[in-house]
C-alpha cells in the first residue's frame, strides 16, 4: 500500500539511498522528539538478513544473537539519544493473531528496549487491515520533517517522502497521538502474550 496522497502530495520522493541520507541529516536537526509508527504486519527484509533467515529455519537462539549484533551497531545513536535528552519513541500497531514477521520482530525490539529504546505497543482491533489511510508507516523528526516510508505493495522499501509542510506534519503527530492513547510498554505488551 503506498502511502495516502494527503500525506505525499507535498512531499518529495526519494530513493531508498536519499531516504537514509534525509534522515541524517534531519536527525542532525532534532531538538527534543522522534516517533517512530510502524503498521506493516509482515516486511521483506533484505535477502542478507541473516537474523530473519535464522528465526525462519526455527534456530530461535541464533536469530536472538544475530539481533544483539545488529543492534549493536546502533549503539552510537542510542548514545546520541540519551546525550541529547530526545524522546526516541517506537509506536507499533499489531494485529492479531500476529503475523510471523512481527513474532520475529518482537525479539528485536525486546534487545532493543534494553539498549534503551522506548517501544509502546497499540493492539489494532479492526477490520481494516494496516496499513491504511489513516495509519502507515512514517518517521517524524520533531515538528519540522517527516520521511514517509514506500513499501509498494509488498512490504520492501524503495525509498519514500520527504515533507516539510505544516499541515502534514500536524495530522502525522495527531495520528500518532490518537493511537498512543491505547499503547502499552512493550513489556506489558510481552507479558499478557
Amino acid at each position: 500500500m503506498i502511502p495516502p496522497e494527503w500525506a505525499t502530495r507535498t512531499g518529495k520522493w526519494l530513493t531508498l539511498d536519499e531516504f537514509g541520507q534525509q534522515f541524517s541529516k534531519e536527525w542532525s536537526r532534532i531538538g527534543r522528539r522522534f516517533l517512530k509508527l510502524e503498521c506493516w504486519q509482515a516486511y521483506q527484509e533484505l535477502d542478507t538478513n541473516r537474523s530473519q533467515e535464522a528465526y525462519r529455519q526455527g534456530d530461535v537462539g541464533q536469530a536472538m544473537e544475530l539481533l544483539r549484533e545488529e543492534a549493536e551497531t546502533d549503539r552510537p545513536l542510542y548514545d546520541d539519544i540519551r546525550s541529547r535528552g530526545i524522546e526516541y519513541s517506537r509506536i507499533r500497531l499489531v494485529q492479531e493473531p500476529l503475523s510471523a514477521y512481527l513474532r520475529y520482530e518482537l525479539l528485536a525490539y525486546q534487545i532493543r528496549a534494553n539498549l534503551g529504546e522506548v517501544i509502546e505497543v497499540v493492539r489494532y482491533d479492526t477490520a481494516r487491515s494496516l496499513p491504511n489511510e489513516d495509519f502507515f508507516d512514517f518517521l517524524l523528526f520533531d515538528r519540522h520533517a517527516a520521511l514517509i516510508h514506500d513499501y509498494g505493495a509488498v512490504g520492501s522499501q524503495a525509498g519514500g517522502w520527504l515533507t516539510h509542510a505544516p499541515q502534514v506534519l500536524a495530522s502525522l503527530e495527531s495520528r500518532v497521538a490518537e493511537v498512543r492513547q491505547a499503547a502499552v510498554p512493550l513489556e506489558q505488551y510481552l507479558a499478557a502474550q
